[in-house]
């Protein structure tokens, strides 16, 4: 009888590799998977669930941009829309006014840009908007600021309450920043203004500087490694220094830049930002980093929809980068329909996989929270329904989504396993699938596909694989006392058998598992014989 061989794999940290040439994969890369989380330890395994944290729906036009975490010693959410900001304690949101029924409107595409200054919150709403507002979690309404220009404010004698109208405001070194104002009835689109030392609402007429190159309108603004970085449409700038006698501008790039401040979001380490067509890069006070070389040929495959890229939008959540596209592999989109999912921590350089909702939206305008009570919240904004979404929600097996329990589906597409030679076909034998257990009993479909054709439809074989449930530790009712486990279900893993794959000179499977379950899978062990080969 000849030989079996086995060919083992269980290092699945190489994440997504959207190359659609084969030989470019690495063995622990795949081509395609969707709502499925890498081990750093090798392992696959399902997302945590995403769960609502307001079951009332926010009021208004529904036009989400981005979350802001308003640190204090009351913990505040901070939601603003295109039109509206929003304020929440971490449950449902109620629209921050300046007067009783008196919202706060914004005139920019890009929404109220926010930045907290000790205990207070402020908001610019656009050069063009009304005012720019200020407000503490004690205060019943925000207060409006008068616009800088043409009122300017001493060194000598400031008077407080001044704020010039901008598209996007930012703290650094003891100062308010902003960028792209309005003064005295006139744009200019390219300044960069900042405040008195330790004074926000007093400004000086000759504090600015401006920024001609890299198109017309800055973009964006943060902070990295105690330096200001600007963002243009095409070029990156970096302040030093801290005040007009010490400031040198360098420009870090004369070809990557953003052109929405949805775009970008900063970590611990530095700052993630997305150029449309390039992808995403990584600027961490040295130098700038490219993150996107396993995503890269989705732009000449037509996957992203160019006429949306407004809907694209960069969020650093739980110490990974969630990057929503309106992205289709089949279809034209016209919203982010995907999050591609950057771990930083995972190998080398890093791992990408691709989630999406259970009704099919990416999520946006991230940001991490903490309440109160301490409890830690990973948060993420739905794109269409009005719910924000706490994500990692491991303990849960299904989506809430505007009061609905709704499964998703997630599945993982393997590379191809020729055994180091495709020239010589070979007898796929019965696989061992090393499976992480489970509190239910668990069905995996098995598509399987031959000789380097995967479309959809032409699988060889399609088989089932069965785990059985495991029991769990000691369950009170029904699996839960009011929200936590009582009791520790079984954590360990099973080896399962699968059918012969066929003869074929090399083998791909793509593994589905059931909706609203949690599996896994640790390793899988192809086994085959070789046949002879033929000139």
């Amino acid at each position: 009888m000849p030989q079996i061989l086995v060919e083992r794999r269980n290092d699945f940290t190489g994440g997504l590799n959207l190359r659609a040439d084969q030989f470019q994969l690495a063995d622990n890369e795949s081509p395609d998977m969707l709502n499925m989380e890498i081990d750093p330890r090798g392992g696959l395994f399902t997302r945590g669930a995403y769960r609502e944290i307001n079951t009332t729906a926010v009021s208004g036009t529904w036009a989400p941009k981005r979350l802001t975490w308003f640190k204090g010693s009351s913990q505040y959410l901070m939601l603003t829309t295109a039109t509206s900001v929003y304020q929440s304690t971490g449950t449902n949101f109620t629209r921050l006014d300046f007067g009783s029924g008196t919202p706060i409107v914004s005139a920019s595409t890009n929404g109220s840009s926010l930045a907290q200054w000790g205990d207070t919150m402020y908001m610019t709403t656009g050069k063009t908007g009304v005012a720019t507002y200020k407000w503490k979690v004690t205060d019943t309404y925000a207060t409006a600021l008068t616009a800088s220009g043409p009122t300017w404010q001493a060194y000598a004698s400031p008077v407080g309450g001044y704020f010039p109208k901008a598209e996007h405001t930012i703290q650094h070194t003891n100062k308010m920043f902003v960028a792209n104002t309005k003064e005295d009835g006139t744009s200019y689109p390219n300044r960069l203004r900042w405040s008195h030392e330790a004074l926000p609402s007093d400004w000086l007429q000759s504090d600015f500087i401006d920024f001609n190159g890299g198109g017309d309108g800055i973009t964006g603004l943060a902070v990295v490694a105690g330096h200001l970085v600007i963002f243009k449409p095409q070029a990156i700038y970096v302040l030093f220094g801290y005040d007009s006698t010490d400031q040198n501008v360098v420009e870090l790039s004369s070809n990557l830049g953003v052109q929405s401040p949805a775009h970008l979001a900063q970590s611990e380490q530095g700052v993630y930002f997305y150029t449309h067509t390039k992808g995403l890069f990584f600027y961490n006070g040295n130098t700038v980093v490219d993150l996107f070389q396993n995503l890269k040929s989705m732009y000449p495959l037509g996957y992203v929809n160019d006429a949306y890229t407004s809907t694209i939008s960069v969020s650093y959540v739980n110490r990974r980068v969630w990057l929503s596209m309106p992205y289709s592999s089949t279809t034209s989109v016209t919203t982010a329909k995907v999050n591609f999912v950057y771990d930083p921590s995972i190998s080398v350089n890093g791992s990408w996989v691709k989630h999406a909702s259970a009704d099919s939206y990416g999520l946006i305008g991230g940001t991490d929270f903490v309440e109160t009570s301490g409890a830690a919240k990973p948060l993420m904004i739905h794109p269409v329904i009005p719910r924000v979404l706490c994500v990692d929600a491991f303990t849960y097996k299904t989506d809430l989504l505007a009061t609905v329990e709704t499964s998703a589906t997630g599945y993982y597409r393997t590379g191809w396993i020729d055994g180091n030679n495709y020239s010589m076909k070979k007898m796929f034998r019965r696989p061992d699938f090393v499976l992480k257990q489970s509190d239910a009993d668990i069905t995996l479909n098995v598509k399987v596909f031959h000789n380097f054709e995967e479309a959809e439809g032409f699988e060889r074989k399609n088989i089932n694989i069965t785990l059985p449930s495991k029991t769990s530790g000691f369950i009170w009712d029904t699996s839960k006392w009011d929200t936590a486990t009582w009791g520790v279900p079984s954590v360990g893993a099973e080896v399962v058998r699968g059918a012969n794959l066929g003869l074929a000179r090399c083998v791909q499977l793509l593994l589905t598992g059931p909706s609203g379950k949690i599996w896994g899978v640790d390793s899988i062990a192809y086994k085959y014989n070789n046949r002879k080969v033929t000139g």
